[in-house]
């Protein structure tokens, strides 16, 4: 069975996998208020045997788990390779998201500490559900989605949100790899359910599957449009003007704006020619 909870951040997601007393709680909550409500659930369900999983370390995303310190905390290993800086900079943003709401005491909201470290691609059996997790980087370095077999369910962070665009923090041509691993996850493991990190759940593999093709399709224009925009020698500011008028219905959406400077910043690792097949 799933819960799902969302935030009233940007409808963060947080769901919990349960069954006969033992549950996965997934990115656990943003504000107080929310994470009461998680606790609340877990006692009345009576699940008592906990695991904490995390897509991926941005504030939001770990925010809850200070206060879910009894339970172990599983995460793909990708995340320890994370410098004390980023680590540093997530929790930052995730006490200035509660000095914005009037919460002060922000003290207890600390990078997770004593992780367990799943592999790529290795199965772990831990009741009630066997999960694999899958490095998918791009919106950031860390960022991984969750693979549940036997219910044919994906957990994609903040990847296939139900907006507009992506939102590609880290690496454009990451990201859009990570799309194609995606892609053939689902056909591999016939997913049918996807609950990402924020928004609406999708209930069909053809649900899931639009969705990839969605962000693809965006990133394929973004790419292929930048680099004729560099190849005309424009300077930076006048790239940046250019691209956003490629998009007119995104160009005030603060992730087009994030996701073109991403563009600037990698065009040199950039190649149209691998962007041109869907």
């Amino acid at each position: 069975m799933i819960r799902r909870f969302s935030s009233q951040f940007l409808g963060m997601n947080s769901a919990v996998i349960y069954h006969e007393g033992a549950a996965h709680l997934i990115d656990p909550g943003v504000f107080p208020r929310e994470i009461a409500r998680i606790k609340d659930f877990l006692h009345q369900k009576a699940l008592e045997r906990v695991t904490i999983l995390l897509t991926h370390t941005h504030g939001d995303h770990i925010s809850g788990w200070h206060a879910f310190l009894d339970y172990p905390t599983y995460t793909h290993v990708s995340v320890s390779n994370k410098s004390q800086t980023v680590r540093d900079n997530d929790v930052r943003y995730l006490q200035g998201m509660y000095r914005k709401q009037g919460l002060t005491e922000v003290e207890s909201l600390t990078f997770p500490s004593n992780l367990n470290y799943v592999k790529e691609d290795e199965l772990t059996q831990i009741l009630p559900a066997s999960f694999y997790f899958y490095h998918t980087p791009g919106h950031s370095i860390d960022m991984s989605i969750i693979v549940f077999p036997e219910a044919k369910l994906l957990i994609s962070g903040d990847m296939l949100i139900h907006t507009p665009l992506p939102f590609i923090l880290h690496s454009i041509l990451e990201y859009w790899n990570s799309l194609i691993k995606i892609n053939n996850l689902v056909h591999q493991f016939n997913l049918q359910t996807l609950i990402p990190g924020h928004g609406k759940p999708a209930s069909t593999r053809h649900e899931i599957l639009d969705r990839i093709l969605h962000e693809q399709k965006y990133i394929q224009k973004l790419v292929i449009q930048g680099k004729e925009c560099v190849d005309k020698d424009l300077p930076e500011n006048k790239l940046k003007d250019k691209l956003s008028s490629c998009f007119p219905e995104l160009a005030s959406l603060h992730a087009h704006q994030s996701n073109i400077q991403t563009f600037i910043r990698e065009q040199d690792l950039l190649s149209a020619d691998e962007f041109r097949t869907l």
